[in-house]
């Protein structure tokens, strides 16, 4: 059911056998996992079904470097359905390497393994509602040949890999069930600002929480999971300070450290020399309609030869500001994305990164859609439709090359590196709680590493005659660092580790030290894959979801009997 907290008595106390704190994806999902496993949950959000500016402020910053961070009212959304209200959708796992030790990376063990994850694969894949958890085009018999184009095999370079899709909001897609689960109280527009702990135990005593008007409200449960996001989880365990000197999980001082995002961009195109009919630039569809789309990666064993990180790239558009490209399909997305009713087709992020980079003027772009009318015409009621009113909305568009000549978006891990991170400030926010600061860095390794799989990419293409990348920019190592940024997935700063010495949470998500502490976010990831987070956060949430039922099954801690 849905609670508006504002009709709370203020100090008020809501009781429940596990408090779920943040009602993004991974929040709804342990919810439901557990309530249809017979437990009582109060899901909290600190903002309502709909959005407001008001509580979306709570979690502004002004603290950060706007070059290499996005500002927080574009990378969170305090809303219920969280940030998949305004992500693009991409569906990707981590993968196997990424659990590998690699001495050339360094604090990049994880303590657990790929193989304990993927059990969790098709339940994740089911709530996403985006197919089998088949990730190669070799599971779709529909497609035309294995690799982006024929002749090209798999080696060392994999051109077969894919990523699903799933263009959906989980607040709308679950809000029903959220409603007549009678076992699964949320509690929007309530915001927690404190962990309170028991001075006689290591474990919570409850987490204070407040709404707009200032009433307060006591959440006491047998466990606590935080599902909040990186940045304001680790926002709240800083805060928590008061019996906990840094913060509660800082017994290491790694509270806060190892923040990272990805390196994208693009600084080539593909030529190839293939028939361009055959290329596959585009989606595909799986039996199920699912869309798919064909990747650029590397195989495990070359990645560890090469001492490389994990990294991905992908066919796209030519860049649709510069109406050198000529086409009136994408002048005429690059004028409605950047005039006033692009704020109501794409998310900030997703707009503004569409519409950046060379800017021409409004009349040559005018000029490609009439040179190009009858094509523009058609695509913009088809598209119009595919992507806003079919029941499988397509996640975007791609044109035809006729050169056979794509940009390619380049999409890497980061470099783990304690110098990264968030700290808590002073200046507070309209509920009293501190704000953060934010400091991610990038380095010299990353920006050689994307040049090194460029290299990599460009000597397979010409090594079976397929094609060769051409730079579009003069300065490899400059345009790397200009489009270096991210703030979007929210990686790192409570990482994972068996030792408590070296992270800030234990295997189970747990907060070492404490057994009713648990967090789900990508902020417990140690390293960052080739793949945004949201898969993996979902793979993680229905892990520590079956922790907590069996928990409660086997009732091992007399204490977990007993609610406060």
């Amino acid at each position: 059911m849905l609670m508006d907290a504002e009709k709370l008595e203020d100090d008020s106390v809501l009781r429940s056998d596990v408090t779920v704190v943040g009602a993004g994806a991974a929040g709804i999902v342990m919810a439901l996992e557990l309530a249809r496993a017979g437990l009582e949950v109060v899901l909290v959000e600190s903002g309502g079904p709909t959005y407001s500016q008001r509580i979306q402020s709570l979690a502004d910053t002004e603290h950060f470097d706007p070059h290499f961070h996005a500002p927080m009212s574009e990378c969170t959304r305090r809303q219920v359905g969280g940030t998949s209200v305004i992500w693009g959708g991409r569906v990707v796992p981590f993968d196997p390497v990424d659990f590998d030790t690699r001495d050339y990376i360094p604090h990049s063990q994880w303590p657990v393994s790929y193989q304990s994850l993927q059990p969790y694969f098709a339940k994740a894949c089911q709530y996403l509602k985006c197919g089998r958890p088949e990730f190669e085009i070799r599971s779709i018999p529909s497609a035309k040949h294995p690799s982006i184009v024929p002749g090209l095999p798999d080696g060392d370079v994999l051109t077969s890999s894919l990523e699903r899709w799933s263009v959906m909001s989980f607040g709308v897609e679950y809000q029903n069930e959220l409603e007549r689960t009678d076992r699964i109280r949320l509690v929007h527009g309530l915001t927690c600002t404190e962990i309170e702990c028991d001075p006689s135990s290591c474990r919570v005593a409850s987490i204070r929480a407040k709404t707009l008007s200032g009433k307060g409200v006591a959440l006491k449960s047998r466990s606590y999971a935080l599902a909040c996001g990186g940045l304001n989880t680790i926002r709240l365990l800083l805060a928590s300070d008061r019996m906990h000197k840094g913060g509660i999980g800082n017994h290491s001082g790694m509270l806060g450290r190892f923040y990272m995002g990805h390196i994208s961009g693009r600084i080539a195109e593909v030529q190839f020399s293939t028939p361009p009919r055959e290329t596959a630039f585009g989606f595909d569809r799986d039996a199920e309609g699912v869309y798919v789309r064909r990747r650029f990666s590397f195989s495990r064993e070359f990645l560890h030869q090469k001492r490389l990180p994990n990294i991905a790239g992908w066919l796209v558009n030519a860049e649709i500001s510069n109406p050198a490209h000529g086409n009136g399909i994408l002048s005429f997305a690059h004028l409605i994305l950047s005039s006033p009713a692009g704020k109501y087709l794409a998310s900030d992020a997703i707009r503004k990164a569409a519409i950046k980079g060379t800017k021409g003027s409004t009349a040559a772009h005018l000029m490609n859609m009439v040179r190009d009318f009858p094509r523009t015409a058609l695509f913009i009621p088809t598209f119009g439709y595919q992507r806003y009113f079919a029941k499988r909305k397509v996640p975007g568009f791609f044109q035809y090359s006729r050169s056979n000549t794509y940009d390619l978006h380049y999409f890497g891990e980061q470099m783990p590196n304690p110098e990264s991170r968030v700290c808590l400030l002073d200046e507070k926010d309209e509920l009293g709680m501190r704000k953060i600061k934010i400091d991610l860095h990038y380095s010299r390794q990353d920006v050689q590493n994307v040049i090194d799989a460029h290299r990599c990419w460009d000597a397979h293409l010409r090594e079976h005659h397929c094609g060769q990348l051409r730079y579009v920019v003069d300065d490899l190592d400059q345009s790397i660092w200009d489009q270096a940024g991210d703030g979007f997935h929210q990686i790192g700063g409570t990482r994972m580790s068996h030792n408590p010495a070296n992270g800030v949470v234990g295997p189970n998500g747990n907060v070492h030290g404490f057994d009713d502490l648990f967090i789900a976010s990508s902020s417990n990831f140690v390293t960052a894959s080739q793949a945004n987070s949201m898969f993996t956060i979902l793979v993680f949430a229905l892990r520590l979801a079956d922790f907590l039922k069996e928990s409660a099954v086997r009732g091992s801690d007399h204490r977990m009997n007993h609610v406060p």
